[in-house]
């Protein structure tokens, strides 16, 4: 695994890679208030099959922010998605994401269709829950989060990722450090107080959903969700899942919000099996 940087979009943006240039790409976006590191239980493994690049998205991790000032942060997140595949050269790819990552990657393949090939959905209440629910879940991750964000310490890091998987164990620790190191920037606070309050403070329906959409994508879909997950209700997952035209669902016993970290080798496996077909 290699960290690099390019320009996309404008943007400085950090990214993890690993495996050969000419591999079938494969894109990874995180969730909200984390970044690219908390793909690094599957990055090496996931490699002996594909190229895979996780970016930090816009105000995570260490790539540039912007100012969203009332905007939600789909749009801006999208376009620095679809300028990051054009600025690494990847003209087709599959892509998967967690938690909001999963929302950025099914909003991806609605927008560019043509270059996106397969879907691996993780863990999504942006993704699949109506906008109450979402909502709801929404103010759950800030009351989690407001603390850790802006006045970051390691074992406030701690508790709100033991807050959102079934067992604390699991977190590495190396994961913990990076978002202690990404939260003392000066301006992944403010982004993200401001992502997550326009999110759930907008008029209406929210825009930049895909839970109204599933019918369309019509691309080979992976979900996995965890059955305890505190955030995403496996149950309204599954009725997602019936409403898209080509997906399968698995569900894990014993796992919270993130499968991935929870359980990677179960979810290298399952991914790798699924994208290689």
């Amino acid at each position: 695994m290699k960290a690099k940087y390019i320009e996309a979009g404008g943007l400085n943006t950090r990214y993890l890679f690993a495996g050969a240039d000419n591999d079938k790409a494969l894109l990874l976006i995180h969730g909200g208030g984390i970044a690219a590191d908390s793909w690094m239980c599957n990055i090496d493994e996931l490699a002996k099959a594909f190229a895979v690049y996780a970016p930090d998205t816009v105000g995570h991790g260490f790539t540039d922010a912007v100012d969203l000032g009332g905007d939600l942060p789909q749009p801006h997140a999208l376009r620095h998605l679809i300028a990051f595949l054009d600025a690494v050269g990847i003209d087709k790819c599959y892509a998967g994401g967690s938690s909001y990552g999963a929302l950025l990657a099914g909003l991806l393949y609605l927008e560019i269709p043509e270059r996106v090939e397969k879907l691996v959905l993780i863990s999504s209440s942006s993704a699949f829950d109506s906008d109450e629910d979402y909502r709801r879940a929404m103010r759950g991750a800030f009351e989690n989060a407001a603390r850790t964000i802006s006045d970051p310490e390691l074992e406030d890091c701690r508790r709100r990722m033991a807050a959102i998987v079934h067992d604390p164990a699991c977190i590495p620790e190396a994961v913990l450090m990076m978002q202690l190191t990404q939260y003392a920037k000066p301006d992944r606070a403010d982004y993200y107080i401001k992502a997550n309050r326009n999110r759930v403070n907008a008029e209406g329906p929210i825009g930049y959903r895909i839970v109204d959409r599933l019918e369309e994508l019509a691309l080979p879909v992976l979900v996995v969700a965890g059955r305890e997950d505190p955030r995403a209700n496996w149950r309204r997952t599954e009725a997602a899942v019936a409403r898209m035209p080509d997906a399968e669902l698995h569900i894990v016993d014993e796992c919270g919000h993130l499968p991935h970290i929870e359980h990677p080798a179960m979810f290298n496996r399952l991914a790798t099996e699924f994208l290689s077909r």
